[in-house]
Protein backbone atom coordinates (compact mmCIF):
# COMPACT_ATOMS: atom_id res chain seq x y z
CA UNK A 1 0.00 0.00 0.00
CA UNK A 2 2.73 2.40 0.69
CA UNK A 3 4.68 3.21 -2.48
CA UNK A 4 7.32 5.54 -1.22
CA UNK A 5 6.94 8.34 -3.85
CA UNK A 6 6.33 11.89 -2.85
CA UNK A 7 3.93 12.24 -5.65
CA UNK A 8 1.35 9.42 -4.19
CA UNK A 9 2.90 8.62 -0.92
CA UNK A 10 0.39 5.31 -0.24
CA UNK A 11 -2.29 3.68 -3.38
CA UNK A 12 -5.23 5.51 -3.18
CA UNK A 13 -6.70 2.37 -5.21
CA UNK A 14 -6.23 0.07 -2.10
CA UNK A 15 -9.65 1.53 -0.40
CA UNK A 16 -12.83 1.24 -1.09
CA UNK A 17 -15.64 3.55 -0.07
CA UNK A 18 -17.63 2.77 2.71
CA UNK A 19 -21.44 2.60 3.00
CA UNK A 20 -22.80 5.81 4.21
CA UNK A 21 -24.08 5.58 7.82
CA UNK A 22 -20.97 2.64 8.84
CA UNK A 23 -17.25 2.76 10.00
CA UNK A 24 -14.87 1.86 7.56
CA UNK A 25 -12.58 -1.47 7.95
CA UNK A 26 -8.65 0.08 7.97
CA UNK A 27 -7.02 -0.78 11.13
CA UNK A 28 -5.85 1.28 13.87
CA UNK A 29 -1.61 2.35 13.17
CA UNK A 30 -2.17 1.20 9.70
CA UNK A 31 -1.58 3.92 7.59
CA UNK A 32 2.01 5.03 8.41
CA UNK A 33 3.91 8.53 6.73
CA UNK A 34 7.62 9.37 6.04
CA UNK A 35 10.14 9.04 8.59
CA UNK A 36 12.18 12.19 9.86
CA UNK A 37 15.71 11.76 10.33
CA UNK A 38 18.52 15.25 11.09
CA UNK A 39 22.25 14.42 11.61
CA UNK A 40 24.03 18.03 13.10
CA UNK A 41 27.43 18.50 13.20
CA UNK A 42 29.66 20.76 14.96
CA UNK A 43 33.11 21.27 15.38
CA UNK A 44 34.97 23.86 18.15
CA UNK A 45 38.56 24.98 18.51
CA UNK A 46 39.57 26.70 21.25
CA UNK A 47 42.66 28.96 20.52
CA UNK A 48 44.46 30.93 23.55
CA UNK A 49 45.36 34.63 22.74
CA UNK A 50 46.28 35.50 26.21
CA UNK A 51 46.24 34.63 29.64
CA UNK A 52 42.69 35.97 30.29
CA UNK A 53 41.27 35.66 26.31
CA UNK A 54 40.62 33.01 24.07
CA UNK A 55 39.10 32.61 21.02
CA UNK A 56 37.07 30.20 19.17
CA UNK A 57 36.55 28.68 16.09
CA UNK A 58 33.19 27.37 15.57
CA UNK A 59 31.87 25.54 12.31
CA UNK A 60 28.41 24.12 12.49
CA UNK A 61 26.39 21.85 9.65
CA UNK A 62 23.03 21.09 9.89
CA UNK A 63 21.47 18.40 7.91
CA UNK A 64 24.79 17.37 7.23
CA UNK A 65 23.30 14.53 4.86
CA UNK A 66 21.01 16.58 3.08
CA UNK A 67 18.08 14.07 3.39
CA UNK A 68 14.87 15.58 2.50
CA UNK A 69 12.80 15.32 5.24
CA UNK A 70 8.70 14.93 3.75
CA UNK A 71 5.97 16.23 5.16
CA UNK A 72 2.57 13.81 5.92
CA UNK A 73 0.75 13.66 2.87
CA UNK A 74 -2.91 14.47 1.93
CA UNK A 75 -5.02 11.27 3.62
CA UNK A 76 -8.17 12.53 2.19
CA UNK A 77 -8.55 9.81 -0.14
CA UNK A 78 -12.32 10.00 -0.90
CA UNK A 79 -13.83 13.65 -2.45
CA UNK A 80 -17.49 13.35 -3.76
CA UNK A 81 -17.64 9.46 -3.93
CA UNK A 82 -14.21 9.64 -6.41
CA UNK A 83 -10.91 9.00 -5.59
CA UNK A 84 -9.25 12.33 -5.09
CA UNK A 85 -6.66 13.39 -7.23
CA UNK A 86 -4.28 14.45 -4.76
CA UNK A 87 -4.65 11.80 -2.36
CA UNK A 88 -0.84 10.74 -0.87
CA UNK A 89 0.16 13.63 -2.24
CA UNK A 90 3.14 15.12 -0.51
CA UNK A 91 3.83 18.91 -0.95
CA UNK A 92 6.07 20.13 1.66
CA UNK A 93 9.16 19.16 3.28
CA UNK A 94 9.29 19.55 7.63
CA UNK A 95 12.97 20.34 7.85
CA UNK A 96 15.76 22.84 5.70
CA UNK A 97 18.38 21.85 3.06
CA UNK A 98 21.93 21.57 4.37
CA UNK A 99 23.02 24.84 6.29
CA UNK A 100 26.97 25.21 6.99
CA UNK A 101 27.80 28.02 8.57
CA UNK A 102 30.95 29.28 10.62
CA UNK A 103 31.89 31.31 13.29
CA UNK A 104 34.62 33.24 15.48
CA UNK A 105 33.68 34.36 19.74
CA UNK A 106 36.01 35.46 21.28
CA UNK A 107 35.89 35.24 25.22
CA UNK A 108 37.24 36.88 27.63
Amino acid sequence: MITGNPNQWFNPNAFVLSTPGTWGTLGRGTYAGPGLADVDLSLFKRIAVSEKMNLQIRAECFNIQNRANFGTPNAIVFSNGIVSPSAGLISSTVTTSRQIQFGLKLIF
